[in-house]
Order: structure tokens, then C-alpha cells, then sequence
């Protein structure tokens, strides 16, 4: 309870400002000026499900809505156009109203805030909308992983409330509340004594605190006689909230352990010690393969001093050390299992989870195997080298978030993230002060990590292994929750047919589980894997190479052997990613597989290749090398080219083993039988996992009707997969990756010029008028920098890769391939699949243009009389296309949301997503919506009908100026992930890159108008003629909801002159195949 007060820990303060309003009302305030010029405000109600009583299941959640949409000043707020964000959650021990805006509408924030707790207006319109919003929501988030998840809350939680109090509620009881209940609810917990505001921004203290007073100064508190006199203490017997009269005490029962010989008055919310292994087995419908979660509760502490630190990181570096374990050892491409060890504000508890996944025939030689490898690190532990190894990653990543990222926090509570701007900062705040984890600046925690290492030896890991580990078994007697989660049927592999599975019995997981047979000692000091400290020699000679400086600062390298490399090196950012990334892409994609008649194939050979060794080395070596430089890869085949992500830390020594490893990537990859067996084994549980979504199988179904010649634009089937072969594999992969000269490299990387972390930084301090880091480095500084990484990983670019001869390949040479063509005529289809929970999904669908502007020969047919304005414009501009093109669909999803929930209240969201893609001229758009069965022909009628309203209700300003602010807001978000510098690099027709476009790319967007929005509207094809699939499950009864016969109205299209598929085209595609 003494959380961030300096002379209560060991580490660097936060400079907040906390106080307390006389109603009770706490807030935190912290300054921190990313972005500049906005703040972050968090208004949290400690509120949640668990609060609610037994005819109240779901009631927190509700209230959230009608509270958050029934708000008037925060809808006015957000008609105002400053650029406001907003949302709500609900969880089981808190509801969160959170808005982020410009510093200049502090005042105007926090009255909305104020409104939506503490004004709301139960009015009986809004309060059925959101009763029919929560509904929807209900049905939508219905899927496997939700499933899954309380299906092990609530097996691990079975001696409390949590285990039946589920945020998402009973839908039987929602449909039944009045306006007196809910008000009833609202006025028990929405008082100012139950509040706390976090503010974190680019903001001035004293003023936040005179517009907190003057917002929230004015409500009364229930019981202001009986107000806490320590505010700030939290209840650890009700989830570390304040105290308050009627709240429920959530208390668990804990494994037993070494932790038992605690003095019972210090551990929070104990209910008892416990030595049982409970066992819960559950079929799950829409699961495919089968999942053993071995669960444990210990008590949750405070991380307060540099001695509280030092069992932490034990705890992480045994996780480490498991994992490291599993990856390596373990003979298949992909972990068996996994563990995880962290604390939860959530539940009140420490959780340590083992979980193992499995394909459902082979669960026991799985588990058993497992848990061969973690019971050995509880029995043996560790040795001197492997926990060298594994201390030096944990502390790599937290070293180099810190000096990539010196103005971030970092603590115990978010572990290795670092957060960044100010959102995630009071996110961390939030999630980390109920109960006392640290939060400091990155530097300052890099350093307390550090040196609580230097304390951990051998004997002090091996014993945390005990303790985390030991109710597994092997040290002594296995106790906890185990969850088992069973598919219902699967799916023949052969056949493709699906057949019911029989679930194994509690005393038959049981056995399994306790009679391991355990590795000695000798087995695995054999099992030992040694790490490459390199993959190529330090002196490889540095080959001269065609270099074209371009705009933007990004260098062009032309290699002997015929690649082409884009680098660019830029600035660190607040507002921008922590890594750096390489992306190798070719052209062929999955559509050259359709000239070779073997479809998948090279996304089969991609899989094999992700998890392969290269050279000399083993696949275990490989991942040891990769994880101990921070090296991160994945292989993506997509329609119409290939691509492989590297993502490294932006040093020279991770850039050059990411380097190295795609060397020997191009020059002697590994795949053999076993690794395309497991490739093959992964596309097949993604097929048959399809077949079990609602929406996965009604957009699959959706492609096939839409491209019924164009097979590559599909997902993977199981036949198609069944009919691949090694060989087929191989070729497929090497014949994209083989010929140098048809590849193309692009490297982002960011440049760290050096800097005072001393300190958190102004962006944290308590100086008016400072937004910039005051230690941040001087331009000439950051130019320095920037110019020195980029000569160097010039070099490394020429050692590594220039000494490849051009052509690697050893399969057949790329062939031109086909383009893609939709069908003319549109369609209605149907789905229905068996499953306990009722639910409703539908997708409509039609043609839009490509990346650059043209669609397919359907889409020119269609648009053949009014498309020539529109290609006069992309021809003028490249990024025309793409921009006009998000910009109306954002628009298109405003009006999909206000009309179909907010005004029909049939669906909780509906959106529509529009495909462009790059490689050929083909586009399309998918409109999605879940509904309930019985609303579902109202609400395709209506989506329907919106995507069709430009025609008689063209765009306006309004909109389009709205749609701008959010397309610049989610490109700020894009901007930190670190994929996006990378992605700007990709060359656009007329010879420039994406990086030196960005700048034009930003005053195209802004100079986009409404007329724009309605040409790219036009430019969609089918909403007269759509494809529409509309997928239920449930009962057979729930199909019968629908309507027999077609529910939309069509104005089929007459077909073109020239149709999309003549018959000599079937022909001589028949004889390509």
C-alpha cells in the first residue's frame, strides 16, 4: 500500500502526484510527453463481476455500456472533431473509462469522464440498445480461445466466485433487468470513495489537479463519515482493491510448498494449503486439437527493494531455462508445452501454468514427454553454463529496451516490456500499484536487474526451480489443477471426415501425469546442445557493390550476385518500434504453385524451412543462436510473393547474426522428411481448425465461390495438402528463394546516438515547457549515429550476403504465373455447424481494384464506363489507389457501426476489409458482421443496404474529415510496430520508395475529399450482384432462423462482351494442370 512513496523502495520513483479529493475520489498523475501535446485519462471503478450477486451475472459489464455510450458531453466531445480516442472495459475486479485527447481539452476530458460514471442517463431506448449490444458481444467473442479461457479460470478457481462470474455474464439474466436494477447497481459501486484517476500525459500538474476538483469535487461520496483513513491501503482479501462495505473476499487455495512455513498472517487472501491434484476434463466443440493445463496458486507479494527482486528474476530465469529446455530438446519443429510464471491483479494470485498442446491421439506420449524435460530442471537443475545462457538473454532484451527506449518504464508487473507512450504507461501503472510491483524508468530497472543477478548463483536458481516446479512431480507429490481440453470430434486425416473422439477420464490423465518416467542425470548432460557463437568467419571479404543513394536517406545496394538491398537507418523514436527488421521477398507467392499443379506447396516448404537448420547446423542450434542474439524469423507465402521477417535488436552484433543465418539460409537450407512432416502436420490443424470457426469456414467458402479457378487466393485445404509431397516442397520453396537475382532485401534499422539515462527524463520531469528529452542527443549527434550504424551494417550487408553466387537453386525455374479472376456472377450460400452455443456470422462480398488501381478482367468489365477518371488519378499518383481506397472504407465503417448497432442494435460490430493486392492487378472487399441467429437475414439486409447508400447518399465532409483522424491515429500505432519501417521501403511504380514517400503519402490523405471517398465507392463491383455467405451454429433448429429463399434483392449484371472465363481459357488451363 505504500506504492511508489521514495523512501518505501529501493528503485528510482516515478515523479507522481498522487492526492484524494475530500468525496474520497483518488487520483495519480504522472507527466509524460508521449506523444506531446495529449494525455491519457483513466477513470477505474473498482467494480467488477465478482461484485455482482447471483441475479447479477454480466451487470458490471452492462453498465459499462450504457454508462460509456449513454454519456452525452462524451459523445459531444467526440462530434467535436479534436481527435479524441475513447473506450471502456469490464473485468472481473474493475471497470475502465478511458479517453485520450490534445492537452487543450483537459477540462472538457474530464467532464466527460465525470458524466459517463457518475451522470449517466438511464434512458429506456439506450439502456435495450446496449442490452442488445452486450448480447451480440456475447455471441461473438463465443470462440475457442474464450472458451478455453473459462474453462480453466474456472476450474483453477472452483473455491471462489471467480469461477462463475465470468465478465461477459448470463444472457438469460441480461434480457431480464429493469431500469431500477441497474440503477440499484450504479449507485451501490459508482461513488466517488470507489474511484481512482490516472492521468499521464504531456500535461502541468497543478492544472490537472485544479480541473480534477473542479470535475469530481461536486459528487458526494455514499458514506463520507465512514471514508478510509488511509485511502491508498488495498484489501488484499478482495483482489487488492480499496475497502468498501458488501465486497466479497476472493480467497485461494494455494499449492503447498516451502511458502506453508509462512506465518499465516502475512500471506494475502489465503484460504487454505492444498496438496490435492484436481483434475477437470471438458469436450470442447469448436476445438481441434487437445490441451492439458497444469495450474498453480501461489500468493501474490509486493516487489518493492532490490532484495524483493532477486526471487523474482529467479522465478523468469527458470522460466527461461524451461523453455530453453523444451525448444532445443524436443525433436518436432514447434514447442510440446509451455510454461509461464506471473503475477495477476486480475485473479489476486501468482500463477505458474504448464500448458501442453497435442494432437488428441497422441496426448500421452506428448505429456509424458514434456514433462520429461521440465521434471529433469526441478530434479537436477541447472548447470553453470545454462544459466549464464539464459541470464544473458533475459537481460539482453531489458538492456536493449532500455537503450533503444531510454524515456520508457519498465517493472516487475509488465516484466521484459517496456511502456512507451502514454497509454501503456498507465496501463502499467494500473495493472502494477494494487499490489506494490515496481515501475521505474528502463534504465533505472535495467540496473536493479543487473545487479540481482550478480546474487543468483547455480544452488539459488535450482532451488526456485523447486519451488515453481514442484507440484508438477518428481520432487515430490503432484498437486494443483490440471484442465484438460477436449475436441468433441476431429477430423480423419485422410478422409477428411469428422469423427467423434472419446475424451480420457480424470483417472486416466491422472496416471499419466504420475508416472512419468523421469531422465537421470547422465541423459540429460547428453541432451546438451552447443551454441555457435558464429556462423561465418570474423574476416569475410567485403565485395563492391553498385550503391544508389535515394530520397529519404534510404541507400540502394546492388550485390554482385544480382540482389537488391534497401537499407535505411533512422532515428529512435518514442514513436517508434524497439526492433529492427529485414524483410526477404520473391516474387512467385502461392500462385506459382498453381503452374506446377502442386497447391500449398510453398507454404509447406516455407513451414519446413521456419523451424530448419542451415549448414552444418542442427535446427537446435539454430533456435540457440537466433534466441541468444535476439533474432526472431518468420516465413509468410503469400498470394503473390514470399516473404521472410527477420526481426533483430538494433545492434550491429544481432543485425550480423541475423545476417550470418540468412546466409546459409540461401546457401544450404535443411529440409528433410521430418521437417516437412511437421509442416504438413501444421497446415492440416489449420484446416481443420477452419472447419470448426464459423467465420474461418464461411470465408473460405466465400473465396471458392468468388475465385473458383484461382485456387492460391484460397487458405490451404486438406486435400490440397494431403497431395503435397516432399519433393513438391522443396522445389517449390527453392525455385523463390534460389535465383539471388529475384529477390529483393529491405532492412530498417534504427540508430541509438548516445545518452544520459540518469534519469527518467523531462518527458517525466516537472519543467514547464519541456516535451523534448533534455538529455536526448543533439541532431548532429543523432546524424552521427545514424551515418555509423549505416556504414557498418553496409559491411556486414557486403561480408554476409555479397559472397553468395547468384543461383542457389536446385528446383525448376520460376514460371510466369497466372492472374487471378472473379467470377461474374454473384451468389447466396449458407453454413451450419453443430455446437452447443448458438451463434450467427455473415459475409458479403464483391471486386475491388488492386494495389495500384486496376482490378482483375471482371472488375475492368464492370467499370469499364466510369473508370477512367479513377485510373487517370492513380497514374498521377502511385499511393492514390490505396489512400482513396482506406479512406472510403473507413468511412463505409462508420456508417456500418452507427447503422447497424447504434441505430438497429442487431450486431455488436460490422465492418468491412478491403484486399488490394500488390503482385497483379486484383482486388476484393469482405463485409463482416456476427449476429444473433435470429437477427442475422435483418442484419445482412441492412449491411447490404449500407454498402449500397453512397449511391443516394453520397459521403460527406463530415465523415471524411472523421475517417482522416482516425487513419492518422492508427498510423500512429503502425508506426511503433516493427514491421512498419520495413514495409515503407517497398518500391512503388514509379521507382520510389514508400520511406521517401511518406511525407507526400501524409499531404495525399489530408487533401482527399468526399468526391474521392465516392469514386473509390464506385470503383467496388458486385453490390448489385454480391456474394454472400451466411453461417450459423447451434442446434439444427437455429439454421431453420433463416428465411427460406434469397434475402437480398439482386440486379444481376449482364455478363461483358468478353467473358472473364471462355472456354479455350478452361481449355488450355485444364491442359496447364
Amino acid at each position: 500500500d505504500k506504492w511508489q512513496d521514495a523512501d518505501a523502495i529501493d528503485f528510482e520513483p516515478l515523479p507522481c502526484v498522487r492526492g484524494v479529493l475530500p468525496n474520497g475520489l483518488r487520483y495519480v498523475i504522472l507527466r509524460h510527453s508521449i506523444p506531446p501535446g495529449r494525455f491519457e485519462a483513466h477513470l477505474e471503478i473498482h467494480v467488477g463481476s465478482v461484485d455482482e450477486d447471483d441475479s447479477q451475472r454480466g451487470m458490471a459489464h452492462m453498465m459499462e455500456h450504457i454508462c460509456f455510450l449513454g454519456s452525452e458531453r462524451r459523445s459531444e466531445l467526440q462530434g467535436r472533431g479534436v481527435g479524441m480516442t475513447s473506450n471502456a472495459l469490464t473485468d472481473f475486479q474493475q471497470t475502465v473509462y478511458h479517453l485520450s485527447v490534445g492537452s487543450e481539452h483537459l477540462a472538457a476530458g474530464f467532464d466527460a469522464l465525470a458524466d459517463i460514471a457518475f451522470t449517466p442517463a438511464f434512458q429506456p431506448e439506450r439502456i435495450e440498445k446496449e442490452r442488445a449490444a452486450v448480447l451480440s458481444e456475447a455471441q461473438m467473442v463465443n470462440d475457442v480461445t474464450y472458451r478455453n479461457h473459462t474453462q480453466i479460470i474456472g476450474a483453477t478457481h472452483g473455491e471462489n466466485i471467480i469461477h462463475e462470474r465470468f465478465p461477459i455474464g448470463l444472457e438469460g439474466q441480461i434480457a431480464r433487468w429493469s431500469e431500477a436494477d441497474l440503477r440499484d447497481f450504479h449507485g451501490k459501486w459508482y461513488t466517488p470513495e470507489n474511484a481512482t484517476l490516472w492521468v499521464v500525459g504531456d500535461i502541468i500538474e497543478v492544472q490537472v489537479i485544479a480541473h480534477i476538483e473542479r470535475s469530481f469535487g461536486g459528487f458526494s461520496s455514499l458514506q463520507s463519515s465512514a471514508l478510509p483513513s488511509d485511502p491508498w491501503r488495498r484489501d488484499t482479501m478482495s483482489l487488492f482493491r480499496p475497502a468498501m462495505p458488501a465486497r466479497p473476499k476472493i480467497l485461494h487455495n494455494y499449492v503447498a510448498s516451502r511458502s506453508t512455513a509462512m506465518d499465516a498472517s502475512t500471506v494475502p487472501a489465503v484460504n487454505s494449503w492444498s496438496k490435492d491434484l484436481n483434475i477437470s476434463v471438458a469436450t470442447n466443440r469448436l476445438m481441434q486439437g487437445m490441451q492439458v493445463c497444469w495450474v498453480a496458486k501461489a500468493p501474490l507479494f509486493p516487489v518493492l527493494s532490490q532484495a524483493d527482486l532477486v526471487p523474482w528474476l529467479c522465478k523468469r530465469l527458470v522460466v527461461e531455462a524451461v523453455r530453453l529446455r523444451l525448444q532445443t530438446r524436443w525433436s518436432s519443429g514447434s514447442m510440446p508445452g509451455n510454461l509461464h510464471c506471473y503475477d495477476s491483479v486480475r485473479e489476486g494470485v501468482a500463477v505458474t501454468t504448464f500448458t501442453v498442446l497435442t494432437e488428441p491421439l497422441l496426448w500421452q506420449e506428448t505429456c509424458r514427454e514434456a514433462l520429461k524435460e521440465v521434471l529433469a530442471v526441478a530434479r537436477f537443475g541447472v548447470d553453470v553454463d545454462e544459466l549464464n545462457l539464459v541470464t544473458r538473454m533475459a537481460l539482453n532484451r531489458v538492456q536493449e529496451g532500455a537503450r533503444m527506449q531510454p524515456w520508457s518504464l519498465m517493472g516487475t508487473m509488465v516484466g521484459y516490456d517496456a511502456a512507451v507512450t502514454s497509454r501503456s504507461v498507465v496501463e502499467a501503472m494500473i495493472a502494477s500499484a494494487p499490489c506494490g510491483h515496481v515501475l521505474t524508468s528502463a534504465a533505472a530497472f535495467s540496473r536493479a536487474l543487473q545487479i540481482a543477478s550478480e546474487e543468483i548463483d547455480a544452488a539459488r536458481l535450482n532451488a526456485a526451480a523447486v519451488e515453481i516446479l514442484g507440484h508438477l512431480g518428481g520432487v515430490g507429490e503432484p498437486c494443483g489443477t490440471v484442465v484438460v481440453s477436449v475436441p468433441e470430434i476431429v477430423t480423419d486425416e485422410l478422409t477428411g471426415r469428422q469423427v467423434p473422439f472419446v475424451a480420457p477420464t480424470s483417472a486416466e490423465v491422472e496416471s499419466v501425469l504420475r508416472g512419468v518416467s523421469e531422465l537421470t542425470e547422465e541423459e540429460v548432460r547428453r541432451k546438451r546442445v552447443p551454441v555457435p557463437m558464429r556462423l561465418l568467419p570474423e574476416n569475410m571479404p567485403v565485395v563492391q557493390v553498385e550503391r544508389t543513394v535515394l530520397p529519404g536517406g534510404v541507400v540502394s545496394l546492388l550485390l554482385p550476385n544480382g540482389l537488391r538491398v534497401r537499407l535505411l537507418v533512422h532515428r529512435s523514436t518514442p514513436d517508434g518500434p524497439s526492433q529492427s527488421t529485414m524483410r526477404l521477398r520473391g516474387l512467385g507467392g502461392r500462385a506459382a504453385d498453381v503452374m506446377t499443379g502442386s497447391d500449398s506447396a510453398v507454404q509447406a516448404g516455407l513451414l519446413a524451412l521456419e523451424n530448419s537448420g542451415v549448414g552444418e547446423w542442427s535446427r537446435e542450434q539454430v533456435r540457440l543462436y537466433k534466441r541468444m542474439n535476439l533474432v526472431d524469423a518468420e516465413f509468410r507465402a503469400l498470394p503473390d510473393v514470399i516473404e521472410t521477417d527477420v526481426h533483430f535488436a538494433p545492434t550491429l552484433s544481432s543485425c550480423r547474426a541475423a545476417l550470418e543465418w540468412l546466409h546459409w539460409l540461401l546457401r544450404e537450407p535443411q529440409m528433410d522428411l521430418q521437417g516437412f512432416a511437421e509442416a504438413q502436420l501444421r497446415l492440416k490443424g489449420l484446416a481443420n481448425a477452419r472447419e470448426k470457426s464459423i467465420e474461418g469456414k464461411a470465408i473460405q467458402m466465400l473465396k471458392e465461390e468468388m475465385y473458383p479457378r484461382d485456387p492460391w487466393l484460397w487458405e490451404a485445404t486438406l486435400a490440397q495438402v494431403n497431395c503435397l509431397t516432399l519433393g513438391q516442397a522443396k522445389r517449390a520453396a527453392l525455385a523463390q528463394l534460389g535465383d539471388l537475382s529475384m529477390l529483393e532485401l529491405d532492412i530498417a534499422s534504427s540508430a541509438v546516438p548516445s545518452v544520459s539515462t540518469s534519469r527518467v527524463g523531462s518527458s517525466m520531469s516537472h519543467e514547464e515547457g519541456g516535451q523534448e528529452h533534455a538529455d536526448a542527443p543533439a541532431d548532429g549527434d543523432a546524424q552521427e549515429a545514424i551515418e555509423e550504424m549505416q556504414r557498418a551494417l553496409e559491411q556486414e550487408i557486403c561480408q554476409a550476403l555479397g559472397s553468395l553466387p547468384a543461383a542457389q537453386s536446385v528446383g525448376a525455374k520460376l514460371q510466369p504465373r497466372l492472374e487471378p479472376t472473379m467470377s461474374w456472377s454473384g451468389c447466396e450460400l449458407r453454413s451450419h455447424m453443430p455446437d452447443a452455443q448458438e451463434r450467427g456470422f455473415v459475409a458479403v462480398a464483391g471486386g475491388a481494384p488492386g494495389w495500384h488501381g486496376r482490378g482483375d478482367a471482371t472488375w475492368q468489365a464492370a467499370t469499364a464506363s466510369q473508370n477512367a477518371a479513377w485510373l487517370e488519378s492513380c497514374s498521377v499518383d502511385p499511393a492514390y489507389a490505396s489512400s482513396a481506397m482506406r479512406l472510403m472504407s473507413e468511412c463505409m465503417n462508420g456508417r456500418l457501426l452507427s447503422r447497424i448497432r447504434d441505430q438497429l442494435s442487431l450486431a455488436y460490430n460490422c465492418e468491412v476489409c478491403i484486399t488490394m493486392y500488390e503482385g497483379f492487378s486484383a482486388g476484393n472487399f469482405i463485409c463482416k458482421c456476427y449476429a444473433a441467429p435470429e437477427k442475422l437475414a435483418m442484419a445482412t439486409r441492412a449491411a447490404l443496404e449500407v454498402l449500397r447508400s453512397p449511391s443516394f447518399f453520397p459521403f460527406t465532409d463530415a465523415e471524411v474529415e472523421a475517417s482522416k483522424r482516425v487513419l492518422s491515429y492508427r498510423e500512429a500505432q503502425e508506426k511503433r510496430e516493427r514491421g512498419y519501417w520495413v514495409q515503407r521501403l517497398r518500391p512503388l511504380l514509379d521507382g520510389q520508395c514508400a520511406a521517401t514517400r511518406l511525407s507526400e503519402e501524409r499531404d495525399l490523405l489530408g487533401k482527399l475529399t468526399a468526391d474521392d471517398a465516392l469514386q473509390a465507392w464506385k470503383m467496388l463491383t458486385g453490390l448489385e450482384d454480391p456474394f454472400i455467405v451466411q453461417a450459423t451454429s447451434g442446434s439444427p433448429l437455429v439454421a431453420s432462423m433463416l428465411p427460406p429463399g434469397p434475402l437480398v434483392d439482386r440486379s444481376p449484371r449482364p455478363p461483358p462482351s468478353t467473358p472473364a472465363f471462355s472456354a479455350s481459357a478452361a481449355a488450355s488451363m485444364e491442359l496447364l494442370d
